[in-house]
């Protein structure tokens, strides 16, 4: 029942029988793991870098389309006093990243990018394919600008945010009901998934605690589905030598139990488990410890090189851990070192920096997945692919496109979804708008106030900040994936890229 028709219907309830109440019934009759279809599992399992701008970042980066009409209309004019110079209006002619003088003709390039801001990399991305640039990811369902609703949303994928699971732990949900199809998937070292509750790492987060593994109340994840923290240096999560006793002592202590328990080990078989998995998982940990430095297979040794930030050394960690370890299937990271996004003063100082630094990141890390096909893994086999790898970067919402009196923007609805790679995991019609800008936007607002902002245009897609869940699961083989994104306050859930893009 599409959502209008049902708040019809709820409109003439006789009096005690609510519309919330029927909602909530509605929706409990329709448990989303077991009516997800899954009809077959993709043809290489995706790993998906999900990296989350906390505090939502300004659209104009990615966005300068109507920045001469904004300018006229914003309550201070972008150029006065050299906020962001004479040029920021005009069009650029030099896209070359390695000209000091870059800026001096103009700062909006041929995609209407802003140049300092990141955009020559972007540029350069656009044109290799490995990026889309999505200008119309636009909260309307729910419009809330609060950080602490947007964020939840985004990272739980649902409207309704309370008690409900994130991402990552709706992903391994799904992948549990639906094992059986994966079991003959074939990850990117041509290695078939066998059972789901043995991958090793599959769920990581290099951004401490999260709310896309947010668990589910009415569902057990196994240990081994639940997000684990890792961090930039791939120090290992499964030492005991953090303990405050040695290493030595702990193990002499582990291998003294282990003896005991060794006369009977059948009735032990979940300690002889956690035994087992921990000393293999610490071996997997030093060996990827040892990618990060400049060894056969790491991205010095490929000549890539990352900024060496701290956003720029997590990127690479994440990366790493996907190339090197086909059984990863998703990770959250933020943007450690670069600041947060919620540019309401001194954006003309902090803003481009930040943006350029992100990107220039995501070009090396770009770079670094199109140069590993054939790399050895952790496991020993050798990877077969590397393009079903996919980058997603977004944040809590837009900002205000007119600039404030204190130098930055206030929060918004409309934003950009900056996505990249990933073609081989990817529906067929959004696979084939890589290296392509998606959506058209123009501004609104009453003159002159601090009220300026983008809105799509009317002929123009658009999706919600949720599409990026239903998107994720749909890579996965979810045929119906809004069903995963549906709750009492939109029971349709949110649709994907692909399921809005035209048919091919």
């Amino acid at each position: 029942m599409k959502r209008r028709d049902f708040l019809k219907m709820a409109s003439a309830l006789p009096v005690g029988l609510s519309m919330a109440g029927l909602a909530q019934k509605a929706y409990a009759a329709s448990p989303a793991y077991s009516n997800v279809t899954v009809p077959a599992a993709p043809a290489v399992m995706p790993q998906v870098i999900n990296i989350f701008m906390y505090g939502g970042a300004s659209e104009l980066a990615g966005n300068l389309s109507n920045i001469v009409d904004i300018n006229m209309n914003s309550v201070n004019d972008y150029t006065a006093d050299n906020a962001f110079r004479s040029t920021f209006l005009q069009a650029a002619t030099d896209n070359d990243p390695n000209n000091r003088n870059r800026f001096q003709d103009g700062q909006i390039t041929a995609n209407n990018l802003w140049k300092e801001a990141g955009g020559t990399h972007m540029e350069d991305m656009l044109s290799a394919g490995d990026m889309t640039l999505y200008r119309t990811l636009n909260k309307e369902v729910s419009p809330t600008r609060s950080h602490r609703e947007s964020i939840f949303m985004s990272h739980k994928g649902t409207i309704d945010i309370e008690n409900s699971p994130g991402i990552g732990s709706r992903l391994a949900l799904m992948l549990l009901q639906h094992k059986s199809s994966y079991t003959t998937a074939l990850l990117s070292n041509g290695q078939a998934v066998g059972d789901i509750e043995q991958l090793t790492l599959p769920f990581v987060s290099f951004e401490g605690d999260t709310q896309t593994y947010a668990l589910d109340p009415e569902n057990t994840i196994p240990l081994q589905l639940r997000g684990l923290t890792m961090d930039s240096s791939f120090n290992n999560p499964y030492t005991r030598g953090s303990t405050g006793s040695s290493e030595a002592d702990i193990e002499a202590m582990v291998t003294a139990r282990k003896s005991l328990l060794e006369s009977d080990r059948s009735k032990f078989s979940g300690a002889w488990d956690g035994f087992d998995k921990r000393e293999e998982l610490e071996s997997k940990m030093t060996d990827l410890d040892a990618l990060l430095d400049d060894t056969t297979g790491s991205a010095a040794s490929l000549g890539i090189t990352y900024p060496d930030s701290s956003f720029g050394r997590q990127l690479e960690a994440a990366v790493t851990l996907a190339i090197h370890n086909p059984e990863t299937l998703y990770m959250a990271v933020g943007t450690p070192g670069l600041g947060g996004w919620d540019d309401h003063n001194n954006g003309i100082d902090r803003y481009a920096n930040r943006m350029n630094g992100l990107m220039e990141a995501i070009k090396s890390a770009m770079a670094h997945i199109n140069a590993s096909n054939g790399v050895t893994t952790i496991g020993g086999q050798t990877r077969t692919r590397t393009d079903n790898i996919v980058i997603n970067v977004f944040g809590d919402f837009g900002r205000l496109v007119n600039l404030n009196g204190s130098g930055g923007w206030d929060h918004a609805n409309n934003q950009n979804l900056y996505t990249f790679g990933g073609a081989g995991v990817r529906p067929a019609n959004e696979a084939a708008v890589m290296g392509q800008v998606i959506g058209t936007t123009h501004r609104e607002g009453r003159t002159k106030t601090n009220n300026q902002y983008t809105v799509p245009d009317s002929d123009s897609l658009k999706w919600e900040p949720m599409a990026v869940a239903s998107s994720i699961y749909q890579y996965f083989g979810a045929t119906n994936s809004p069903i995963l994104t549906a709750d009492p306050l939109n029971l349709d859930g949110f649709e994907t890229f692909a399921d809005k893009l035209p048919s091919i």
